[in-house]
């Protein structure tokens, strides 16, 4: 049996969740999700009005964000949760030498994330950095380089950046250095009008390709096999199904309750 808990992403409801939480928060509720992830908190009063509203349904605050480019409030927002992982600031490979990134220019970012790395570790928290299109962690070969340049992160896994990326996410565990260091799991399938000549490098994310409900993929993601897998490494975290929006086209709460039912009919 799994240890792992399923939370819904709410970057799909496209701003929704912040103008009418309570009415996303049923919604998300009434399809089955233990949890909510993507709140974007500006206080910790805020906090705890959402944590308050969201547990009159039910659910659970995943992964919520601070306000501070550091990081540290939001490693202080998912204590006061009792969350035991938290977000890091993304590192854009941009900001830190382009996206042809040396191994200087990972080094330096890596660096960057010391103050809140301490923090997490000092309060028992394990940082993790997301796997995702432009940061310094889009494929497998990426997030090997950068967790052994920081033996205290660990890795948001995203199985949609990594494929977005032209990575296969399964390679995570197989991976010595990988499989023992998911500290959260962003779930989403990936769908590119022509996969064969894809390249997020020098096409446009979005025109050409999108993220897409769970099956709805047409570049080989097994969903199935990903939980499967994460189960046997252990895994005991939160894992959030994601949708920047809804491909194929629905609203978002029928998109929410989509892939919870894909869940359900994998065993889930």
């Amino acid at each position: 049996m799994q240890k792992f808990r399923l939370a819904c992403c709410l970057i799909q409801f496209a701003g929704e969740e912040t103008r009418n939480p309570e009415k996303v928060f049923r919604e998300v509720a009434d399809a089955g999700w233990q949890g909510v992830e993507g709140l974007r908190l500006s206080s910790a009063e805020q906090l705890v009005e959402m944590a308050v509203l969201a547990r009159r349904y039910g659910l659970h605050l995943v992964n919520m964000l601070g306000t501070q480019s550091a990081g540290i409030d939001g490693v202080s927002y998912n204590i006061t949760l009792g969350n035991d992982t938290a977000e890091v600031p993304f590192r854009w490979r941009k900001e830190w030498g382009g996206m042809n990134l040396s191994a200087e220019g990972f080094r330096r970012a890596v660096d960057s994330l010391a103050p809140v790395l301490a923090f997490a570790k000092s309060h028992g928290v394990r940082p993790f950095h997301h796997a995702h299109l432009g940061s310094i962690i889009e494929t497998v070969e990426d997030a090997e380089r950068v967790l052994a340049l920081a033996p205290d992160l660990w890795l948001l896994l995203d199985t949609g950046h990594m494929l977005a990326a032209g990575s296969n996410p399964m390679d995570v565990f197989a991976s010595p250095s990988l499989r023992g260091r998911i500290g959260h799991v962003h779930l989403k399938d990936f769908h590119a009008d022509n996969p064969s000549t894809w390249d997020h490098r020098t096409q446009v994310f979005g025109e050409r390709a999108r993220f897409a409900e769970l099956g709805a993929g047409n570049t080989g993601l097994d969903v199935k096999a990903v939980l499967a897998q994460l189960d046997l490494v252990g895994y005991n975290g939160w894992i959030s199904v994601e949708l920047d929006r809804p491909y194929p086209p629905r609203p978002a709460a029928e998109a929410g309750r989509v892939n919870r039912e894909y869940l359900l009919k994998l065993g889930y």
